[in-house]
């Protein structure tokens, strides 16, 4: 039992780290906002190039590929959830495109990654860029959209540097095109940032929503059955029907059962969507899972 709450004492230590320093003043929203957009712009692509090329090979896709799918066909399922549930909270416009983002986009990569890294080493850690893949190719070409302007489903969106990382690290690893040793490290050094980044920006979020003596708001909780709930009893249908080894097996449910990505919360402000629904979205739900997920690992 010790081994799965590792991973989490060790996040809860940097989310708390986030708090102090927001209260503390060496952090605001401001400086979150602009990390957060190097995060998604910068970190974040290099975490996934380096995690998918240094780790995929021709027998991993063969048993992998299998996520990308999961992450895929669950990101419809959800937003097919989401747009019905929504009705029930009356939602419309940035509320409701608030909303849909938070129940089909989990947090993939920040919270999984350390965690698989503890518990059954970095080379499974792809399992999780594979899970990304298919939930990215979701969010790029439809998710994102509730966001923007536009039709509702673009192909343009998915030239963008995550989807573009993800698939050029595949490509070159199943190639075994070798990376420059300097361009590789540098990267591997860029993308190191993103997990400690991603759980500080959480923090000052936890305790910026404090200061401003918020009410939960109802919709907050549809978010956290969809994300915490429906995510993994969707996948529970698909499992039965795959193949996979059992720690593969916990992996998957372990994605499916993420909740909402981080970023989320300040990319609604950038859009001036609803910062108090995307804030609070993301942070209730993610301070439950710090509760459900070592009770659901420790009995798979």
């Amino acid at each position: 039992m010790l081994q799965i709450l590792e991973p989490f004492i060790m996040l809860t230590l940097l989310i708390a780290l986030g708090g102090v320093l927001y209260s503390a003043k060496v952090l605001d929203l401001d400086f979150v906002r602009r990390l957060s957009r190097l995060v998604v712009k910068v970190t974040f692509p290099a975490m996934l190039f380096v995690s998918m090329y240094s780790n995929i090979d021709l027998p991993t896709w063969r048993q992998g590929w299998v996520f990308t799918a999961v992450g895929l066909a669950v990101s419809i399922v959800l937003a097919l959830t989401a747009h019905y549930s929504s009705r029930i909270f009356s939602m419309r416009g940035m509320t409701y495109g608030t909303y849909q983002i938070l129940c089909t986009n989990g947090n993939n990569v920040f919270l999984p990654v350390p965690i698989i890294s503890v518990l059954f080493g970095t080379p499974y850690v792809v399992y999780a860029v594979l899970f990304e893949l298919g939930a990215g190719l979701f969010y790029w070409s439809y998710g994102v959209s509730h966001f923007r302007s536009g039709k509702r489903l673009s192909f343009k969106r998915l030239v963008n540097p995550n989807i573009v990382a993800l698939v050029l690290g595949l490509v070159l690893g199943l190639a075994g095109v070798s990376v420059p040793t300097p361009i590789y490290r540098a990267l591997e050094i860029i993308g190191n940032i993103t997990v400690g980044s991603a759980m500080l920006i959480i923090g000052a979020l936890v305790v910026s929503l404090f200061e401003k003596r918020f009410r939960l708001r109802a919709e907050v909780w549809g978010v956290a059955v969809h994300r915490l709930l429906l995510s993994p009893l969707a996948g529970l249908v698909f499992l039965p029907f795959l193949k996979l080894a059992p720690e593969l097996r916990t992996i998957m449910l372990l994605m499916l059962s993420m909740p909402p990505l981080v970023t989320t919360a300040l990319v609604a402000a950038s859009f001036n969507a609803d910062e108090e629904l995307a804030a609070m979205g993301v942070v209730v739900p993610t301070l439950l899972s710090f509760v459900l997920l070592p009770i659901l690992l420790a009995l798979f």
